[in-house]
């Protein structure tokens, strides 16, 4: 009898003991998903282009609106403004652009380092002789904006700029002179007087000044379209040449004759 009550109970021991030292089957590993390869935007791409246009026109618009400021405010005071103007040139010397940008951003850093040095030199002069060097830094910078605002509506596909282009065979019209003569003025609306010349180019020998304020008929304008021909109020019944974009002018350019030096 007790045989019969320990072999079933040494049985079951048995058995249990068998199954508590037994290896557990593993668990099925988790599967780890490959890592998601992220390309990189290409900023020159035509979805990708106007953000980047636009990252570096808001830094010219600052420049521009202190160079504004800085034209209408006394000449004691432009030395104020210079330091915005120096600190927008650095940031946007420090802007990193894609490849496809490059000609806009030298054309951008090379407008406002015209800026600011000719302002420099403007603050600085101390005679007339460094009227010349001042003006034709004031003409390099006009330029030098036109062709950045060509460059960036190139880029955009936006209406092209057109900039000034010589032609050879251009040829002046009397009759056009002088209708253009009687219903044409040209009007300096600066603080400061804008210097007049006897031949349309910088270099060329002054040959008087237009006050501010004072108005003169216009009888026609250069090929490019750079320089208008204006009567000269320092010497009554001759003429003289003006920077078209230092003054305003009381009809469109395209309104004058051309006139070939």
């Amino acid at each position: 009898m007790f045989k019969k009550i320990i072999l079933p109970i040494l049985l079951f021991i048995s058995l249990l003991l068998g199954a508590c030292g037994a290896k557990a089957t593993p668990a099925p590993a988790a599967s780890v998903p490959p890592p998601t390869i992220t390309s990189i935007p290409d900023p020159c791409s035509p979805d990708n282009l106007s953000a980047e246009v636009k990252k570096i026109h808001d830094l010219t618009r600052e420049f521009d609106d202190y160079s504004t400021l800085a034209s209408n405010v006394p000449q004691a005071q432009i030395i104020l403004v210079i330091p915005d103007l120096q600190r927008v040139l650095r940031a946007a010397e420090d802007q990193q652009t894609p490849a496809c940008l490059k000609a806009l951003k030298e054309l951008q850093l090379a407008h406002m380092q015209a800026v600011v040095q000719t302002l420099l030199a403007f603050v600085g002069a101390t005679d007339e002789s460094q009227t010349e060097q001042i003006n034709a830094g004031i003409i390099q910078a006009l330029d030098l904006h036109l062709q950045y605002d060509a460059e960036r509506a190139t880029l955009l596909g936006l209406a092209p700029v057109v900039l000034p282009t010589t032609s050879a065979s251009a040829t002046p019209d009397v009759n056009a002179t002088a209708i253009a003569a009687a219903r044409i003025t040209v009007t300096n609306i600066s603080d400061t007087g804008v210097n007049l010349r006897k031949e349309p180019d910088a270099t060329s020998p002054q040959a008087g000044i237009l006050a501010p304020q004072a108005s003169v008929t216009a009888y026609g304008k250069t090929a490019n379209g750079k320089w208008i021909q204006v009567d000269n109020p320092n010497q009554p019944g001759k003429k003289a040449w003006v920077y078209a974009q230092l003054v305003s002018v009381s009809a469109p350019l395209s309104q004058l004759p051309v006139i070939n030096p």
